[in-house]
């Protein structure tokens, strides 16, 4: 946590400041949680983000002292629970500031304002996969930093736990995405690690989610299921040769630097989001020359992904040389 550059008796005008703004807008700030209907109950985080956006403002708070406020009344971003999670949340901070005024009235709808029935999605992907009935969903939703970034964090009580932002993104999108990945992880098959898991695990859970958003989505182009920023598929395309070998030969990685590095970072060709890239040849392969069902990849037991993997690609690369 950054320290604030300011006398002692300046600090605690600060916190008494910031006090007084958070008892005013408590009713606000408790987040709203939606009673649960079928499998999903969704929690409103909209309204401790208000609480923080709003302090900020009215004490104009340079960057330093709203990060500070933003880890105190909010601390919710779509990063890894990492130290290198906690800069990223600090830079996507500080480039969003300015466009939160032309969302806000978004942003203050909140939950109510997603134009897509969560629990009709989750039986959707259910039946596409047919597994999964019993999974149970607490969808958390939030205001990110414009990156469009839902993701999913773990079992809580039972229940999966998925994130998705209201400031940016596509709902509809996203939360098929994302409930594809509870009910495969936790309805289909028993994953034994999450985030920094094996390589060949990121590569066929991102691929069957996308793939799943194809389906149950369809006539869009595949930059929309990729969920791809311009030029950014043509670019993965154009180096597909190397990025699908560069993944074949690590496979078999695990731990967060390789997580990091196919997501966030500069993977085996210089691009961010390699692992996306794959994930979409890769399960594509599955479905189209592997002839395989979506029930059977999102049943397929863990442990067989780095040989179904390496099959894949040796197809792709082969058909490439054709």
């Amino acid at each position: 946590m950054l320290v604030p550059r300011r006398s002692v008796s300046a600090a605690a005008a600060l916190v008494w400041k910031v006090l007084l703004l958070s008892a005013g807008l408590c009713a606000q700030s408790v987040p709203r949680t939606v009673p649960p209907a079928a499998g999903v109950t969704v929690v409103d985080l909209t309204p401790k983000f208000l609480a923080f956006y709003d302090s900020a403002n009215s004490l104009n708070a340079d960057p330093d002292l709203r990060w500070q406020l933003w880890q105190r009344l909010y601390n919710f971003a779509a990063v890894p629970p990492t130290p290198f999670g906690q800069e990223l949340a600090r830079r996507l901070l500080d480039g969003a500031w300015a466009r939160y005024p032309a969302a806000i009235s978004i942003i203050r709808h909140g939950a109510e304002g997603l134009a897509v029935s969560p629990d009709t999605v989750l039986r959707e992907v259910t039946a596409l996969l047919g597994c999964g009935n019993h999974v149970r969903v607490r969808l958390t939703v939030f205001v990110g930093g414009f990156e469009g970034n839902a993701f999913a964090f773990g079992v809580r009580d039972g229940m999966s736990n998925i994130a998705l932002p209201v400031e940016a993104g596509d709902p509809a999108r996203s939360i098929i995405h994302e409930f594809t990945h509870a009910v495969h992880r936790d309805g289909c098959v028993t994953f034994e690690s999450g985030y920094g898991g094996r390589l060949a695990e990121l590569l066929v859970t991102e691929g069957l989610a996308m793939r799943v958003v194809e389906r149950l989505l369809p006539g869009h182009d595949a930059s929309y299921y990729t969920d791809a920023a311009p030029g950014w598929l043509e670019a993965a395309t154009a180096r597909g040769d190397t990025i699908l070998r560069g993944a074949r030969g690590r496979r078999d990685d695990r731990g967060q630097a390789t997580s990091q590095r196919f997501t966030f970072g500069a993977g085996v060709a210089g691009l961010p989001r390699e692992a996306y890239y794959v994930g979409w040849e890769v399960v594509g392969a599955m479905l189209t020359r592997m002839h395989m069902s979506f029930h059977s990849i999102a049943t397929t037991p863990p442990a067989r992904y780095s040989d179904i993997v390496q099959q894949a690609i040796d197809l792709l690369l082969t058909t490439e040389k054709r």
